[in-house]
């Protein structure tokens, strides 16, 4: 199933970094190249947060387990290749060619041709959408979700076959789902229109399925292809168990804002001139609240890693005004100054949480209330489908509203949200 007779080979930017292997006792082992010191330090952190260079890692299959689907779509893949849905290497085997960021894991293949697929082959992929694609070394992706991962190339989409990184990921939604698709596209639609992210989105019609298509922020193109750039998710960073629900915050006290503020801005300086990375993760929480966004987990924040070992906080992505849909939970995947509950929040609670982080009041108070005025601007501006022109706009403007006037962020009303004529 291998490279070789220890493990499967894994690289990341294009070294041969280590492999991965499971121990007489069941833990994943990752055991480390000389090639690896060579070109980062020992204990530098180019792969994961939780995986030093060189270090001997009591298991893990916390970051490795962390690049597999979850739920129903782990077993799935499970069944596929015919392993246990806790064999973490069995599995990598098969779909280890493209993953998240610029890490590959299996054996050496022989390169195979790129796949243009045709309208039939398209759909009969998008019906079966599951975070992950087998053959050629195969590709995978985190999630709950329906989705899978293709390459982009002059208007045609290809399957990459393990020979060409993917560019996209594709969410197909049933019919009757439509406005989740246009909810979580305008809501990354106001993210960049504040700056927190620059990679494209759009939704469109493929066949008969409605499909929101979402450009990789861990991909950039670059003259004769595609480059991959290296990230992991902070459940990943944190080694926080895989395949449950140690993502939220009341599955587990770990997993929470600020052990997600503790590990950035390790790498800036005096002289850095770019917004810390902790301002801007104040911004993204900022947009969570106030798009109803009640699914922001461990899973939903990641971490850029480059090439020379230095890491960075990564594009706000994953988003949707969960908390407008009828009879919808509103609890926080995780709290806010210790407030878990998304309609009760104000300015004050993101103002003691972004201080808790090392950010002074002051300061947190110029980010919040500069975010929650371009959130305003953005719903006026940002173009929302029919789908959800008569809720969403509105929902997100009265929650920033309310919020920037130090109210609860809950909008003033005993109607159901999606019963109201218009937001």
């Amino acid at each position: 199933m291998d490279g070789d007779e220890q493990g499967l080979v894994v690289r990341l930017y294009g070294t041969r970094i280590g492999t991965l292997r499971v121990d007489e006792a069941g833990a994943v082992r990752l055991a480390w190249t000389d090639d690896a010191s060579e070109r980062w330090r020992l204990r530098d952190t180019p792969l994961s947060m939780s995986l030093p260079v060189g270090a001997d890692a009591a298991d893990a299959a916390p970051f490795f387990g962390g690049l597999l689907p979850e739920g129903l779509w782990l077993e799935r893949l499970a069944a596929e290749v015919h392993v246990a849905s806790n064999n973490v290497v069995g599995m990598l085997a098969e779909v280890g060619a493209d993953l998240a960021g610029a890490l590959s894991v299996g054996r050496a293949r022989d390169p195979e041709e790129p796949r243009r697929l045709d309208a039939d082959e398209l759909d009969a992929i998008l019906s079966r959408a599951s975070g992950f694609l087998l053959g050629g070394g195969g590709s995978a992706l985190p999630g709950f979700q329906r989705k899978v991962t293709l390459t982009r190339r002059e208007g045609a989409w290809f399957a990459g076959r393990g020979s060409i990184p993917s560019t996209h990921i594709l969410k197909p939604v049933d019919a009757e789902s439509v406005a989740l698709a246009d909810g979580e596209n305008f809501v990354l639609g106001i993210a960049r229109s504040m700056g927190l992210l620059a990679y494209e989105s759009w939704v469109e019609t493929i066949g008969a399925r409605t499909v929101l298509v979402i450009e990789r922020y861990d991909r950039r193109a670059v003259p004769g292809g595609t480059e991959r750039i290296h990230q992991e998710d902070f459940a990943q960073a944190l080694a926080l168990p895989w395949g449950g629900d140690d993502k939220f915050e009341r599955q587990n006290p770990g997993a929470n804002m600020r052990a997600i503020a503790a590990i950035l801005d390790r790498d800036r300086t005096i002289f850095s001139t770019s917004e810390p990375d902790r301002e801007t993760l104040l911004r993204y929480t900022v947009l969570n609240v106030a798009s109803g966004n009640t699914d922001a987990h461990m899973k939903n924040f990641s971490l850029m890693h480059h090439e020379d070992g230095s890491a960075a906080l990564a594009p706000f992505y994953d988003a949707s005004p969960l908390a407008l849909a009828y009879e919808a939970p509103q609890g926080m995947a995780m709290s806010i100054a210790g407030e878990s509950q998304i309609g009760a929040i104000t300015r004050d609670h993101l103002i003691d949480e972004a201080q808790s982080w090392g950010v002074r009041p002051a300061r947190a108070r110029e980010v919040i209330d500069e975010s929650l005025e371009q959130i305003i601007d953005a719903t006026r501006r940002v173009v929302a489908p029919a789908s959800i022109e008569k809720h969403v706009p509105g929902y997100i403007r009265g929650q920033a509203q309310n919020l920037l006037d130090g109210q609860p962020a809950r909008l003033r009303t005993s109607l159901p949200y999606m019963l109201m004529p218009r937001l």
